[in-house]
């Protein structure tokens, strides 16, 4: 009888520690996805980068949570919103290189978006050719062939390699004013309505 009750107390002697070194194990896995969640969120959320105010600028036009009075300001143009949101809802870029100079940095981007040359050579068509016919189109119709042309599903998308230029204002980095956002963000934009003014 003392020899079985020396080996279940022996069994149960075995069974604690192993009870604990268990718990002691979920504890440290617990720690660790902890520490991983607030090391992912720091480089998510906190870490500050020139690559990083890109990637959040273009992040908010894809997704129209850019506000449209900034598109405005960013672009020199009224937007409202729905036009805003067609600019840019094909929008996709790809960061390549970033260099930094002290307070000052170059990100080269590949930005694809669709092609506005084409897009404004058909809408500048339709203006001209309701103006040959003796009419003069309101403000809402020009809106409204914009954004028929912004919506046709004709137009191609065009990808090119763009640097924008970042700047260290109060400690953290945002998108430069020296930037040409239109010729970056829009591609052919610049070109067709320069061949206009020639």
């Amino acid at each position: 009888m003392e020899e079985e009750k020396k080996e279940t107390k022996k069994v149960e002697q075995t069974k604690e520690p192993t009870k604990k070194s268990q718990q002691g194990i979920n504890i440290a896995i617990v720690i660790v996805v902890i520490l991983v969640l607030i090391i992912m969120a720091y480089l998510i959320f906190m870490v500050d980068s020139p690559k990083k105010a890109v990637e959040t600028m273009l992040g908010e036009l894809k997704s129209g949570t850019y506000d449209e009075g900034k598109i405005s300001d960013l672009l020199n143009e009224n937007f409202n919103e729905e036009t805003a949101k067609l600019l840019f809802e094909k929008l996709q870029w790809k960061i390549l290189k970033t260099t930094e100079e002290g307070e000052k940095a170059t990100v080269e981007v590949e930005i694809t978006n669709k092609d506005f040359k084409t897009i404004i050579g058909n809408y500048t068509q339709k203006v001209i050719k309701i103006a040959f016919g003796g009419t003069q189109p309101s403000d809402e119709e020009m809106k409204n062939y914009l954004i028929e042309e912004l919506n046709n599903e004709d137009i191609q998308n065009v990808t090119s390699t763009k640097s924008i230029i970042v700047e260290k204002q109060d400690g953290k980095w945002k998108i430069s004013e020296e930037n040409d956002i239109v010729d970056i963000l829009l591609p052919g934009f610049n070109e067709v309505i320069n061949s206009f003014n020639n």
